[in-house]
């Protein structure tokens, strides 16, 4: 069936699990209380989507914090008690670890995530990882003194996992690379290829999700210096058309992205996003429908997904629940359109 509905990754958490609204908000449950509510919330959000008629669901990264520190939480060599301050994405401060040693990874960290989500539906599952280049930039690196060498050892710990992550029921690996929008010529030199080595072997369809960002003022007034056009894909999707990567995930819903860019992706799969992470306006399916037609123009129905632009961990529950809604009802409009 074309057009497939998936989601980039994370959905809004119970307000009893953590903070509404909230990036990196601390949880409202602890011990034994927090593991049996990270397992009802994502029981509860995989009924949300398969209510909504989303075809490929995930976990809503309903037992992380965040998309990239909950991952870096369980590896040796970096130190969460003394943080440091610096510029994320060239965007905004915040306080984050610190790399003091060689980093590896002791023990499997979504593993056992994905055997739970994969024993509670028949649908196909996507489960996200972040890329070695946003785990980069999210950190501060006092031991190698090089990006592309700590991509690199992250990459490698990212495949040890993603090929758990295969063998436990994934469907779909997808790794975060929102820093693919932001430092360009690093994703020429040595980013694709560190993606690639983290993707390495596996036979289940591997993913890259590159955005500009979750719906945080940051963000949202970062995207306003951007000009008329938005055109950072142009120098990463040649480089990603070349790339051993399946699928390629990106905003267009309310983007100034043209979307004659998408042509540069031919023979990829591209999880088009049709529903904007930034407001909290809920899409018509006809708005959504819309999307979805511009992108045809480019991307054969049977290798479009229309997907959302990023997470939506930042916004009310009702909200996303009714984005979702809006971005099955509008994938079910030119299903019908096309007579599939």
């Amino acid at each position: 069936m074309p057009l497939q509905t998936t989601i980039a990754g994370s959905l809004p958490k119970p307000g009893w699990l953590a903070e509404p609204k909230k990036l990196w908000a601390p949880w409202l449950l602890e011990g034994e209380l927090l593991e049996e509510g990270k397992r009802d919330a994502m029981r509860l959000l995989l009924a949300d989507q398969e209510a909504a008629g989303i075809d490929i669901v995930t976990d809503g990264e309903q037992t992380r914090r965040h998309f990239v520190t909950t991952f870096i939480e369980s590896l040796k060599g970096v130190d969460f008690e003394h943080k440091r301050t610096v510029r994320i994405r060239n965007r905004y401060d915040a306080d984050v670890p610190v790399v003091v040693g060689p980093v590896a990874r002791g023990k499997p960290v979504f593993v056992e995530d994905v055997r739970f989500l994969r024993g509670q539906t028949k649908r196909r599952i996507k489960i996200s990882l972040p890329g070695p280049m946003t785990m980069v930039d999210t950190l501060y690196d006092n031991h190698y003194h090089s990006r592309e060498k700590l991509a690199r050892e992250f990459a490698a710990i990212l495949n040890q996992e993603a090929r758990e992550l295969e063998r436990a029921g994934a469907d779909v690996i997808q790794f975060d690379e929102p820093a693919f929008n932001v430092y360009m010529d690093e994703v020429a030199a040595w980013g694709i290829d560190t993606l690639e080595a983290a993707a390495a072997g596996l036979k289940c369809k591997t993913a890259v999700h590159i955005c500009y960002g979750y719906g945080i003022k940051a963000n949202i007034d970062w995207k306003k210096t951007l000009g008329s056009e938005w055109r950072q894909y142009e120098s990463t999707f040649p480089l990603l058309a070349r790339s051993r990567i399946d699928q390629i995930s990106l905003e267009c819903a309310n983007s100034h992205v043209p979307l004659e860019l998408l042509a540069l992706l031919s023979g990829k799969d591209v999880l088009v996003g049709a529903i904007d992470v930034a407001n909290d306006a809920v899409e018509k399916p006809e708005q959504v429908a819309a999307t979805i037609r511009a992108a045809m123009r480019f991307v054969p129905p049977e290798k479009l997904y229309p997907c959302t632009n990023c997470g939506m961990v930042p916004l009310a529950r009702d909200v996303a629940l009714g984005k979702l809604r809006a971005l099955a009802s509008g994938a079910a409009l030119v299903r019908r359109e096309i007579g599939s």
